[in-house]
């Protein structure tokens, strides 16, 4: 419905992002990987709705960074339809959304008392760049869910590839232990590791 209305499944997902993180700026490159979008397409989307006022941008730091303009004329309507909808920008359930926001995530998953394996030591684990801060938010919600206290496993990207080349056993029996998986680019990043540009597009 919301795509039919908005005119794109990105600008759907660029407007509840941006309308529901007011006073909140981000660089491209962090839209797309948050979105899980197309470069090209939320280039487009983003000047679209800036040329209308519903978005503005300003640099910092050499890089581009947009932001919802609060002065729109129909941004507070625009606002409530996105918050009282309760979409995230991924389309995906809130412990996944709360998860990728926390960081730079490549990996999620939830395991142990989520998916029965009662043998488990480790309810999630996630493989990335992590805010602790954001991360207690996403943790607290699934404690509440397990009504105990979540055991979790956080690995750098860098540090999972070293223990996967050294075939680690916590490593090897995590991966092979029962599980939901909620966010998965391992093999993409994999293949970027060591070609990242040295400076970001916009």
């Amino acid at each position: 419905m919301y795509e039919t209305l908005f005119g794109s499944k990105t600008r759907v997902k660029l407007l509840a992002l941006l309308l529901t993180n007011t006073g909140r700026a981000f660089y491209v490159r962090e839209i797309t990987r948050t979105i899980d979008e197309q470069i090209n397409s939320v280039r487009r989307e983003l000047l679209n709705l800036k040329s209308i006022g519903l978005v503005k941008s300003n640099e910092k730091k050499g890089k581009i960074y947009y932001e919802a303009n609060t002065k729109f004329e129909f941004y507070s309507e625009l606002k409530r339809i996105f918050e009282k909808t309760g979409k995230t920008p991924t389309g995906e359930d809130k412990v996944t959304f709360g998860i990728r926001k926390s960081g730079d995530i490549s990996y999620a998953a939830l395991m142990g008392a989520f998916v029965g394996d009662t043998a488990s030591q480790v309810d999630l684990f996630v493989v990335g760049e992590v805010d602790k801060r954001k991360m207690k938010s996403v943790l607290a919600n699934l404690e509440k869910e397990l009504k105990r206290e979540v055991n979790y496993c956080v690995m750098t990207l860098n540090e999972y590839e070293d223990r996967k080349m050294l075939f680690d056993r916590f490593l090897t029996e995590l991966m092979a232990s029962p599980k939901k998986i909620l966010i998965d680019s391992l093999e993409e990043e994999t293949k970027k590791e060591g070609k990242e540009e040295k400076v970001d597009e916009e």
